[in-house]
């Protein structure tokens, strides 16, 4: 279950323009009954720039990215962003705080925060199976544990071709990618592969 305590937080610098607007969304998502996490980072190999996502909002299991493009900011970035997440989100969305002239990311929605929040275009359900790419990723450690529930020999291969044997071999993928990326969790107690807190319970005097 993706929980959103256990999202990792970014250790990015917040902008002062982009932190007005995430503020109001922040109140407005909640109001709609989402989880909001704000300035979240992703548990993937990556630099920050690429995990970083500006908020996430979380209901029923769905995971919404948005990303934060102000006046200041270059829109064009947010193409990249949201290509570089998606196999990792069901749906994704540009806020800014002004009404761009030329809005083409396909699948993309789109919310003008002013005075008022004002979801302009919805976003649609992005691809429900996950590049080879998006898997590899994903920390070693993570692979090793999902493709060991397989049965399959693990520890001397890449990741790469760890990656390529779960893509191959394994279902439900999207939906076991996003408790891997949204986990922050000690590996040793509260991993979502392995099902610690089933396996393992912690006995309390």
């Amino acid at each position: 279950m993706i929980k959103a305590v256990n999202i990792l937080k970014s250790s990015k610098r917040e902008g002062r323009h982009e932190s007005i607007i995430i503020k109001k969304l922040v109140v407005f998502f909640e109001n709609l009954g989402y989880q909001a996490v704000p300035h979240a980072r992703f548990n993937i190999s990556w630099g920050n720039i690429l995990s970083d996502v500006d908020l996430l909002l979380l209901k029923n299991d769905e995971i919404i990215a948005v990303e934060v493009k102000s006046s200041k900011d270059n829109l064009k970035r947010a193409r990249k962003q949201i290509e570089n997440i998606k196999d990792y989100v069901d749906y994704a969305y540009v806020a800014t705080d002004y009404i761009p002239r030329k809005f083409s990311l396909r699948n993309t929605g789109l919310i003008y925060v002013n005075g008022n929040v004002v979801i302009l275009k919805s976003s649609k359900l992005l691809s429900d199976n996950p590049r080879l790419y998006s898997l590899d990723s994903l920390p070693k450690k993570c692979l090793c544990r999902w493709a060991k529930t397989q049965n399959q020999r693990y520890s001397q291969k890449s990741k790469l071709d760890l990656a390529s044997q779960i893509i191959n071999d394994s279902d439900k993928l999207k939906s076991k990618v996003k408790e891997i990326v949204t986990c922050g969790l000690n590996c040793d107690h509260g991993c979502p592969i392995w099902g610690f807190e089933k396996i393992h319970p912690i006995h309390r005097n």
